[in-house]
């Protein structure tokens, strides 16, 4: 007579599904976090530039994914108060966007300090969509160039994170000078793009060691056009000395239709060429003949446009380039 087959049951140490009593595995779900850099302005300390970098982080915001916290952080280096506020008014706007869940804005002290906060908390949180709008050297984004204190994440200093600090579908947006080559050009330019050796700079560094693309220029950055078209140049200087005339320099000059000077005790408080006004004072170059020191342009509603490549060093492209792992 043949023998009833038995039911066969899991083997080891996998526990029957008749035994209601097993424990369930639960897989941790990292939550996401933007972080949005400025840098401080103490290179060109002009009315036309001083407030570029936080004009093109309002920009930049446009191309974040909501993450569930924001971080705003900044050099505050060579800022006003005044100046200051608008970092407020950008951290008001993306929470109004929902950028972040939570919105908070850091003060950045030391390259350890930025080091410190891309490291922080990765296990629970994943770093989504980076941004920064600052100068850059070939090899390091600087995020305050010509400042007393240094604030700078460069190609020797990429090990010091996690290299899972980023999400699967993590980005990193540098609009820094060069940050995607790694040979110095001496104003002289390059033959071609081979020479400029993209492969070694920081921004292929950092795609290869988080495993993210990483987007950022072969050129050095131009943030001319940032806070006004060159076109209104004339108007807004005219517009700034009458009303420096009117009300002399401790209030701030409104700029119709859409900009406002910010007073600024000695900025630009120099002789020499004029960099981007128009009108200067036949015969006398620079801010003071302009009209333009002791204040920074702002533009009320912040940056019209994200940076551009500028035209050096020749021999390169002026897209914004997006470097993958292992791709160069």
């Amino acid at each position: 007579m043949a023998s009833t087959p038995r039911k066969r049951t899991a083997a080891g140490s996998l526990t029957p599904i008749s035994d209601r009593n097993r424990v369930e595995v639960k897989v941790k779900v990292p939550k996401t976090e933007n972080i949005l850099f400025i840098g401080s302005e103490m290179y060109y300390d002009l009315f036309w530039l001083k407030m570029m970098f936080i004009g093109a982080a309002y920009c930049m915001t446009a191309k974040m994914r909501s993450a569930d916290r924001l971080v705003i952080a900044y050099v505050d280096e060579g800022y006003t108060h005044m100046e200051k506020l608008a970092i407020d008014q950008l951290a008001s706007q993306c929470e109004a966007k929902a950028l972040g869940k939570s919105v908070e804005v850091q003060k950045l002290g030391s390259s350890g300090a930025l080091t410190r906060l891309l490291n922080r908390e990765r296990e629970d949180y994943k770093l989504l969509d980076v941004f920064f709008a600052s100068h850059g050297v070939v090899g390091a984004i600087d995020l305050n160039y010509q400042g007393n204190r240094t604030v700078k994440l460069a190609t020797g200093s990429i090990s010091s994170i996690a290299s899972n600090a980023f999400a699967v579908h993590g980005r990193l947006f540098s609009y820094a000078c060069r940050t995607g080559v790694s040979i110095e050009d001496a104003q002289m330019g390059f033959k071609s793009e081979a020479d400029a050796k993209p492969e070694a700079s920081l921004a292929q560094k950092m795609a290869d060691h988080f495993g993210i693309e990483v987007h950022a220029f072969l050129r050095r950055s131009f943030y001319g056009d940032v806070l006004r078209d060159k076109s209104q140049s004339d108007n807004i200087v005219k517009a700034l000395v009458e009303g420096r005339e009117a009300g002399g320099d401790a209030a701030v000059i409104p700029i119709p239709p859409e900009h406002e000077g910010l007073p600024h005790a000695g900025l630009a408080n120099r002789w020499g060429r004029v960099v981007y006004g128009t009108i200067p004072t036949p015969g006398i170059g620079g801010p003071l003949g302009e009209g333009t020191d002791n204040f920074a342009l702002w533009r009320k509603k912040g940056g019209r446009t994200l940076p551009t490549a500028g035209d050096s060093p020749t021999g390169l492209g002026s897209d914004m380039r997006v470097f993958r792992p292992g791709t160069q």
